[in-house]
């Protein structure tokens, strides 16, 4: 009796075995044994039946197609018959082991711990032109916690310092154990992590120093991953400054801009500690004017003192 059955898709993933076996057995692509599959299967099954199977029976593929899968791996399908070398898929050879139609898989590579802690760097990569000097360990310490610190750790007489710290440093240095992170601690030289006695605040600096350091300072805020926004604003910070009418009021312009900045950065790092920190970059016109009234009656006062330093406080008493 004539059967209606319906095309088998060998591509289906229910067939992933016996297309991964036929591919191996003859050497031929996906997408050939696929093909060879299904001509085959178009063809009335020749060569897809174990030995011995009555093809004009009923065909128990057309119930389950899943038993192709078992059938191309030449597994015995009923009776505990053994299968036949004319019963491969395609007429293809059998291996030379029956029992073993599959070589070995390889042996999974284990990754060597040394490998992973193994030091790195980029082959077409070299040295740079311009080595930049480092700062002080106390100075990157502090940045790393988003602390404030003087722009002096950046001056050239803060990074002669720590030449001259290093060349001193001798075997009987007294050496400090701090917690770099959670379950790892680092050692120091005791001196390193203390703050300079030589420091200045940045309101005693001369403007020529402040802004060399700034360029160094932007460096190293960049390296301590303070992140994009906040280097942009403090170099947006460094420039409007640099770049405002009280520079060319000489002397007086450039003390009235560096208390500016004393004050101002301090701050900043005392709201960033309250998350109230600010855009720092957008200059305060009305706080710089008071400064600079401020520094105007210092001045006055000073003045008066060296006329008559024998002289009463005046008073007004109107």
């Amino acid at each position: 009796m004539e059967q209606n059955q319906q095309p088998l898709d060998f591509g289906r993933p229910g067939f992933v075995g016996l297309v991964e076996l036929v591919m191996a057995l003859g050497g031929i692509t996906r997408e050939e044994a696929i093909e060879a599959l299904n001509q085959r299967w178009a063809g009335g099954h020749g060569g897809l039946l174990p030995a011995g199977e009555d093809e004009g029976a009923q065909d128990p593929i057309a119930d389950d197609p899943q038993r192709l899968l078992h059938q191309g791996n030449c597994a015995p399908t009923h009776r505990n018959q053994t299968p036949q070398r004319d019963a491969l898929p395609l007429g293809l050879a059998a291996p030379a082991n029956p029992a073993q139609p599959f070589p070995d898989p390889p042996a999974e590579a284990v990754n060597d711990p040394a490998e992973d802690t193994a030091i790195s760097f980029d082959a077409d990569a070299r040295v740079a032109s311009t080595l930049q000097s480092r700062p002080a360990d106390y100075a990157l310490k502090r940045l790393e916690t988003f602390k404030f610190i003087p722009m002096w750790y950046f001056t050239r007489e803060g990074l002669r310092e720590v030449v001259r710290t290093v060349r001193c440093s001798d075997e009987s240095e007294t050496l400090a154990i701090t917690q770099a992170s959670k379950g790892n601690v680092t050692v120091h030289a005791a001196n390193s992590l203390t703050a300079s006695k030589n420091a200045k605040l940045d309101h005693q600096l001369d403007y020529g120093e402040y802004m060399f350091a700034k360029n160094h300072f932007l460096i190293a805020i960049e390296n301590a991953r303070w992140g994009n926004k906040v280097v942009d604003a403090f170099n947006w910070f460094f420039h409007n400054l640099d770049n405002h009418p009280l520079c060319e009021e000489g002397p007086q312009g450039e003390r009235t801009l560096l208390l500016y900045t004393s004050r101002v950065r301090q701050d900043w790092h005392d709201k960033l500690t309250l998350k109230q920190a600010y855009n720092i970059g957008m200059i305060n016109e009305d706080l710089l004017d008071k400064i600079s009234q401020e520094l105007d009656k210092r001045d006055i006062r000073a003045g008066l003192d060296q006329v008559n330093p024998h002289a009463k406080p005046f008073r007004n008493t109107c």
